[in-house]
């Protein structure tokens, strides 16, 4: 038997394999690479050294979610603090309507809040990805502004026919499909457009010239989270590597989903 396929590149090393509820995962090797474009205040240049994780290749589908909210809005061990008051509250999950319209169980899930992300990573025997792990991925540790490159794909509809706020008849795309143009070139896909990445990390205005340079997990507390990764809605400026966008850990909008880290074996 084959065992599993290695890509060894100038800055990561990928394992495929899959984590502990299924998810498909690319393995990430610890290193140094740079962070930030140094073109927005809250985009400083920096250089970051990561331990080694595993990166969830897709994101979470609608599928794989209803598996997770058919037992853990009542299940406090898989919430944050926070979460667990927000679950109590909201025990079908705030936006269970808006998951279920006109998507099929592959597409990603979408309307989760921050609280629901972070469970259901846990639930799936990881985390959610810090914002240092994310860009290291979607930049492949060499400072990419796209996953794919430094220039805008103007074959890619990653938003809406160039008019936003229109929907027309472009929607997400299902989490794992491999469309060559979406992924990045080193195997995970949809890191730019398709649905914005809930991070673990709380918003502050300098974004990453503050805190550690080794495995920085940002501020302790904040009002907002961090999304990464634009969606279908944006614009292309909004799918950068770089790009950070706060919202608030309530936040429910069906542009919203998720994707886990998960320890390195």
């Amino acid at each position: 038997m084959l065992g599993p396929l290695i890509l060894t590149l100038s800055a990561l090393v990928f394992t495929f394999g899959c984590a502990a509820q299924g998810e498909a995962t690319a393995a990430i090797a610890a290193g140094t690479s740079p962070q930030g474009s140094g073109r927005a205040p809250d985009e400083p240049q920096r250089d970051v050294t990561l331990s080694a994780f595993r990166f969830g290749l897709a994101e979470v589908s609608i599928e794989e979610f209803e598996r997770f909210a058919a037992s853990a809005y009542t299940n406090a061990a898989l919430w944050s603090p926070e979460g667990w008051v927000w679950a109590q509250a909201h025990p079908q999950g705030a936006g269970a309507e808006l998951r279920a319209a006109g998507r099929s169980g592959d597409h990603p899930v979408v309307a989760v809040t921050w609280y629901e992300a972070d469970a259901y990573c846990r639930w799936a025997g990881g985390s959610l990805p810090t914002e240092a792990q994310w860009e290291r991925v979607c930049s492949g540790g060499e400072g990419r502004r796209y996953p794919w490159g430094e220039g805008e794909d103007k074959d890619v509809r990653w938003y809406s026919e160039g008019k936003f706020g229109h929907i027309a008849d472009v929607k997400t795309s299902p989490a794992a499909s491999q469309d060559a143009a979406l992924a990045a070139k080193d195997g995970p896909v949809h890191l730019a457009g398709n649905v914005w990445e809930w991070t673990a990390d709380w918003y502050h205005r300098e974004g990453t010239k503050t805190g550690d340079v080794t495995d920085p997990t940002g501020p302790a507390s904040g009002t907002w989270r961090v999304m990464r990764g634009g969606s279908f809605m944006n614009l292309p400026s909004y799918s950068t590597c770089t790009h950070r966008e706060p919202a608030r850990p309530d936040r429910v909008a069906f542009t919203v989903g998720i994707r886990c880290v998960f320890p390195a074996r």
